[in-house]
């Protein structure tokens, strides 16, 4: 049997023509039949290479050590063509999770679709960072889910604010089936750490805002996904820091020990007011204002303190400089 014989009987002769539908079925043979096709090349090229002999190492681990939870900004059908088909800017996903509502979602279950094998390398992150490493495309799983927000830029040409953005609520069933979803994905990868299931706005500050705030990451902590923080915890370092207000260098710095991009500088800059924004978005939705406020640095040192206890004694000395962080 040929390798193009072989990848016909696979898909049993499927061919996408310019009015037919893609369906989860077509999406997994898509994805199956480029593992086969390797396969088979891999077959005819290790005849040249002589018998070999099996020596398992104990030395390996999986590529996989993060999870980017995105939402596409647009509705089931365009991210689909956005996601799998060839453009000047080509980008594509892992998974992708539709909308109940939309319209252009044409089946009747909601269900996940797979685009990219996770053996394989998706191109969702771009320039990207996260607790010491850079293009994360290498070492990650993206996650688009379909969530139609949308923003707006003011034509004012002084004074000009920030841009006016519009987040949807993400839908139950939704919801549901991405749960389900990252559960899969954390048995196959069960060396994720909490602090390592970040949206795209953690490792792409200022550029993106996706999953924007009204993301349920607390509900999904609650079930065993990510990372969150304890009231409690909170409630200590609002009480200290109200009294002692932690200087912008060392937020700056427990902001990077935590995994975000961020330069020190001893000032609120436009780099700290982008990754406060995300850092808010994530954890204090109800104000993402991109300022230190005492409620965000609170939930920040209550972070550390769980994630991070061995950096924590350092992050709270406090010298002489300006204490006037929040």
């Amino acid at each position: 049997m040929t390798i193009l014989s072989a990848f016909q009987r696979f898909t049993g002769g499927q061919r996408l023509t310019g009015g037919q539908r893609l369906t989860s079925t077509m999406l997994r043979h898509s994805a199956r039949c480029s593992v086969l096709m390797a396969g088979l090349l891999s077959v005819s090229a290790c005849s040249t290479l002589g018998k070999t002999s099996s020596l398992p190492s104990v030395n390996y681990n999986s590529r996989v050590s993060i999870i980017v939870i995105h939402h596409t900004s647009a509705n089931f059908e365009e991210s689909v063509n956005i996601l799998t088909k060839g453009s000047s800017n080509p980008v594509s996903s892992h998974y992708l999770v539709p909308e109940p509502s939309d319209i252009s979602y044409k089946q009747k279950k909601l269900e996940v679709f797979e685009l990219v094998p996770e053996s394989e390398r998706a191109w969702h992150a771009g320039r990207s960072y996260w607790a010491g490493k850079s293009g994360l495309n290498d070492q990650s799983i993206g996650i688009e889910v379909v969530n139609q927000t949308y923003c707006k830029t003011s034509t004012a040409s002084e004074n000009k604010p920030p841009r006016l953005c519009f987040y949807p609520d993400f839908a139950e069933s939704q919801m549901d089936i991405l749960i389900t979803l990252l559960n899969g994905i954390l048995e196959r990868h069960p060396n994720i750490k909490p602090t390592n299931i970040v949206g795209h706005s953690d490792i792409a500050p200022g550029r993106k805002i996706d999953p924007g705030p009204r993301f349920p990451w607390e509900r999904l902590y609650k079930l065993g996904i990510g990372a969150w923080f304890d009231d409690a915890t909170v409630v200590k370092y609002w009480e200290n820091f109200t009294s002692n207000p932690m200087p912008i260098t060392n937020i700056q710095e427990a902001l990077g020990v935590y995994g975000y991009k961020i330069e020190p500088t001893g000032v609120v800059d436009e780099q700290t007011r982008n990754v406060l924004r995300s850092f808010q978005m994530h954890f204090r939705p109800l104000d993402v204002s991109g300022q230190p406020s005492l409620e965000s640095t609170a939930i920040l040192f209550a972070l550390i303190e769980k994630y991070h206890p061995n950096r924590l004694d350092k992050l709270l000395e406090v010298g002489d400089e300006d204490q006037s962080g929040q």
